[in-house]
This record gives structure tokens, sequence and C-alpha cells, in this order.
């Protein structure tokens, strides 16, 4: 049996994973220290300031805000607390990589017709996509970056030509599944993402399919130029329990077989992935933060774990490896590529110490 954290149900062999003398892992750790900050946060992020910063918002414009909206469970919910609680006027935000889940798609059209929200959906070329997908996945071993910085880009990039001052988000702190060294969504940015798709990008690609840098969008960020993005769920702090039930009333239904982003097809791959070479994927994150959010006990997260299958190849491989032109043998090759061995900024002291301060000047500027 595979050995784990004593506290959480992370496996010992996951990169970084640092276990104490007490079997405790450095996520478990981090997540104790954490409680310290979060205590301090508790101070701005409440559902009172949530209310204060919507007050802010509303009236300003044709929409008080932008949801990005996938179909998953957490965007769906965000959505709907949005306009039946606290009335505002959002537009919806929808990316299509053309491997959304097709009650991922359901659940959109259920919610925007329901509450009757205009909605976008952007679709990339999909010739770019699919060089992006191939390169990212042949030179760094994962093929979620450019959906994710696609995404960053066009929401930004909507709310802008919208007049629209924030973005209303899912990420939430409490239950991030996110493990630095497992999931690239922690990893990304800008210099990570030049040096992977290096020679793949001509001038003005650049400029429309990446963020702009961070120095530029913290400076607008300071004087108020630049859209606020606002993790809803960080201020609401709602139960896993409450958000289910919320959606199960309005007709929301998880996707078949979904995992933690059931709105794409390619998760299981995704996870699939991690399962190769680390034997650990997303899910495994998302039990061990909620054992530590006292969400779930951690032998429910155990039997949770034990019952997953995803280290079985899914269907959606060779469909996806034909569709980005990727050979089972470059497929195995890309195996053997670590993400963490690509440079990026957003890990350096500098950077950390940066954010920290806009985050503190955008606070007292009561732009939260």
């Amino acid at each position: 049996m595979q050995d784990r954290c004593s506290f959480c149900i992370l496996p010992t062999n996951l990169p970084g994973i640092d276990l104490d003398k007490d079997g405790k892992c450095k996520y478990c750790r981090e997540f104790e220290m954490s409680l310290k900050q979060d205590a301090l946060l508790s101070v701005y992020q409440t559902a009172e300031m949530f209310e204060a910063i919507v007050e802010r918002l509303r009236g300003k414009g044709k929409y008080d805000c932008l949801v990005p909206l996938s179909g998953g469970k957490d965007s769906s919910y965000i959505l709907y607390i949005l306009v039946t609680r606290y009335r505002l006027k959002v537009l919806a935000f929808n990316f299509d990589n053309s491997f959304q889940h097709p009650q991922a798609v359901k659940n959109i059209y259920t919610l925007v017709n329901e509450l009757g929200v205009d909605l976008v959906i952007y679709k990339p070329r999909q010739d770019m996509m699919r060089n992006l997908f191939r390169t990212f996945l042949r030179r760094a071993g994962e093929f979620c970056t450019p959906c994710n910085m696609l995404i960053a880009t066009t929401k930004f990039r909507l709310a802008e030509q919208n007049n629209i001052r924030a973005i209303m988000s899912g990420s939430f702190r409490k239950v991030d599944p996110g493990i630095a060294g497992l999931s690239p969504a922690l990893y990304f940015d800008r210099k990570y993402y030049f040096e992977v798709a290096k020679g793949l990008l001509n001038d003005r690609e650049k400029g429309y399919y990446v963020v702009p840098s961070y120095p530029i969008t913290a400076l607008r960020r300071l004087i108020g130029t630049a859209p606020q993005d606002i993790d809803v769920l960080n201020y609401l702090k709602p139960s896993f329990t409450d958000m289910d039930e919320t959606l199960r009333e309005i007709g929301w239904r998880r996707p078949a077989d979904a995992m933690q982003h059931g709105d794409c097809l390619l998760d299981p791959l995704k996870d699939y992935i991690m399962y190769k070479k680390w034997g650990c994927s997303e899910l495994t994150g998302l039990h061990s933060a909620l054992v530590r959010a006292g969400e779930l006990t951690r032998e429910r997260a155990l039997k949770e774990a034990l019952a997953e299958t995803r280290v079985d190849e899914p269907e959606i491989l060779h469909e996806f490896l034909r569709n980005i032109k990727m050979t089972d043998s470059e497929f195995e090759d890309s195996l053997k590529k670590d993400f963490r061995e690509i440079p990026n900024m957003r890990n350096t002291v500098l950077f950390q110490m940066a954010k920290k301060v806009v985050r503190r000047f955008a606070r007292i500027k009561g732009r939260i």
C-alpha cells in the first residue's frame, strides 16, 4: 500500500512532499501556517466586505461584473449567487477549447437562460490551439497552460472592452487542490509561457494570447484602471454541501465521471499524466485539501483515493493525440518532461514580495 502523509492523503513520492518526524507533509504544515494569515485576511475577506465591494460596483455601467463560466460547480454557484442574492448585472464568459464536456455546456445554457444573463463564448483558432497543446506537452509534459493563459488574457480583455470593473472568479483558498510540483496552474506565468512556446507565436499573437507583464498589471491595478479579479468564494466561504444543494435546486448536474474539473473532457488525461509521473492527481489534492479544511475525514478521503481508477489509460487519449498530430512514442517521451525544470517568475522571492505590496496598497485604496 502506498505510503501517505499522516494527516492528509498525499503520497510520499510526490515531489517536495517533505514529511516531518510526525509524518506530516509540507502542505499540511503550510496550511497550519496559512491559518494565521487567514486570520489577518478575514479582516478583508468577509461576507460584509464583499457586500461593500458589490455596492461600489453596482450601477456603474451596462454590466456590474464579469463571470468566467465553465459549467463546473464553482463558477456556476458564483453566477447564481451574484444574480439572485446580490442582484448584479452580470456578463458571463465561456472559453471553448473544443473539448468541453457536453453536460458542462448544458449547465451553462441552463444557468444563463434561467437567470437571464448575457453570455459571450470565445473559441480560439483551432490550428493555434493544436500547436500550443502539442508544444507544451512535448516540451513541458503538460498541456493545460495554453487554456489557462488564454482564459486569463481573454477575461481581462473582455472586461476592458465592456468597461467592467470586476471579474468574479472561483478560486477557493480553503479547499484549493493545487499543489506546487503537481499542478502547472500554480506555476505558469509569462516567463514560463514564452520559454515553452519559443518560436511559436509572432509579435501580434504574443500580445493577444498572453497576459500583460506583472509590473504593468500591478501599476494599473494600483491606479484603478485595471479590472479587479475577485475570488468570491474566499469572501462567502460556503461549504461544499451548501454549494451542492443550491446548484441541485436550479438543475445543475455534475458531468458524468467528473473529477476535479469535470467541465473539460481532457481532465482524465491530465490526471492520467499525473498518475504516470507521481501516482497522484489533482483529485487526490482536492481530497487532501478537504481533510485539512475539516470538510472530509481522512478515512473517507482514503476510500475515495483507493476508488480512483484514473491510472487506466483514458479513452480521450488517442483522439487527443490524433487531434494535435502527436505519435504514441512522442507522448511517452512527454511523460519524462517536468514543467518545474522550466524557469518562471511567480515562485521567486522578489515576485512574491511585490505581489504582497501591491495587494496591501490595493486594499488601502479599496481595490480588493
